[in-house]
Formats: C-alpha cells, structure tokens, sequence
C-alpha cells in the first residue's frame, strides 16, 4: 500500500521568524482532516543546552524520557531511551502534536530515527499561537493557566536534576502531566476555538484560533 501523499496548502500559515525550515507545509483544517488521529509528544533532555555548546548544537542532546498521548487508544506512553523508536513509528502514524516541537523535540528525535518534521504530519501550538497573537515564544504555562486553570508540574531544569540523581519516575510523571496540559488546551482551542494567556498585568488576552 502506497503512503498517502501530502497535501499542499498555504504555507503563508506558518509564517514565522523562527529560522524553523519547515519544507512544505500544511493548514491545520487539512491536517486534522487527513488525520483521524493525533499523537500530543513531549521529550525531556538529560542534560541543558550549555553541555552541548549551546542552542547551535541542541540537537546533540539526547533524550532521558519521552511521553505521549495517542488520540486513537485514549490512552498516555511514556518512553525510555531504548524504546524510542516505538514512538518514532507512532509518529509517523498520527498528526503529531506539541509545544515547540518543530523547534525542538522533532528534531532531537531524529537522531533515533524520527523523519525531518517537514515530512511528518506536524502541529506546532506554539507557532500557531505566535501566528494569532504575534506573540514570540509564549510559555506553554502562560497559556495553560490563563485557559484551562492548570499549569506544569515543574520545568525542564529539575527534569535534568532528576536524571542526574537517577529519579526517572519523576521525570517521567513531570513529562505525563506536560503532555496532559498539552492535550487539553489542544482540545480547548479545537473546541472552543479560543486560547488565552496571561498577561503580565494580571489580565488576560484572547485570540481565536481554528484548529479543526
């Protein structure tokens, strides 16, 4: 059986000034309409981008967990480094979604085997929330918390203290509850076509989104 082919859309979508190279690019409406199903991934690092001689080289970073959530089984993954690449065929199943994923976490995946992200079926909240917004680099938290109420457990910094002291079930629990934040303020734009964040003043400012 054939892959299926992809979709040319408008690629002004994912206008940004990230310096992302993301070869041909799909509309969110397409995507989930080609996708019955949507793979929400979240990675976690053993060690800072300082190890590695800074952001140029964060893709020489290896992975101390990585987590999921699969739309199609309803159900949470976490991964250890020597079950990677279960993930990796995962992704190349499903729309994979996440926060900065395309900046980061897909592209630390391919030294496991994970395809460029310009030929997998991506869906990247965080450059979706700079198109609306015009806002760069918003935290995942900001959102979570002005939206759903909630916000993350912790920070990729005690996750690479974690790893150092061998405490890989707390990083692996910290990476659950990220990829749960991300799933549910998914679902809250993809239902109530609307996020919004925090405010340095205390408020809060809505943007519209369409990701269905």
């Amino acid at each position: 059986m054939s892959a299926p082919s992809r979709v040319k859309l408008n690629a002004s979508f994912w206008s940004h000034d990230l310096s992302i190279p993301l070869g041909s690019d799909l509309a969110p409406a397409s995507l989930f309409q080609k996708n019955p199903h949507f793979l929400v991934v979240d990675i976690e690092t053993k060690t800072l981008v300082d190890s590695v001689g800074g952001w140029k080289n964060f893709k020489q970073l290896e992975v101390s967990v990585a987590c999921a959530y699969d739309s199609k089984t309803d159900k949470f993954f976490s991964y250890t480094e020597d079950k990677l690449p279960e993930l990796v065929e995962l992704c190349k199943e499903r729309l994979v979604i996440g926060y900065n994923i395309i900046g980061f976490d897909l592209p630390i995946l391919e030294k496991y085997g994970l395809p460029p992200a310009d030929t997998l079926d991506t869906f990247d909240i965080m450059l979706d929330v700079h198109n609306v917004s015009g806002w760069r680099f918003v935290k995942l938290d900001k959102i979570a918390q002005a939206t759903l109420g909630v916000g993350k457990s912790a920070d990729g910094l005690m996750a690479v203290e974690w790893w150092k002291t061998g405490e890989v079930e707390k990083i692996i629990e910290y990476c659950l509850k990220d990829v749960e934040v991300t799933r549910d303020v998914f679902l809250h734009g993809l239902n109530k076509q609307f996020v919004e964040i925090d405010k340095a003043d205390g408020s809060k400012a809505r943007f519209t989104v369409n990701w269905g």
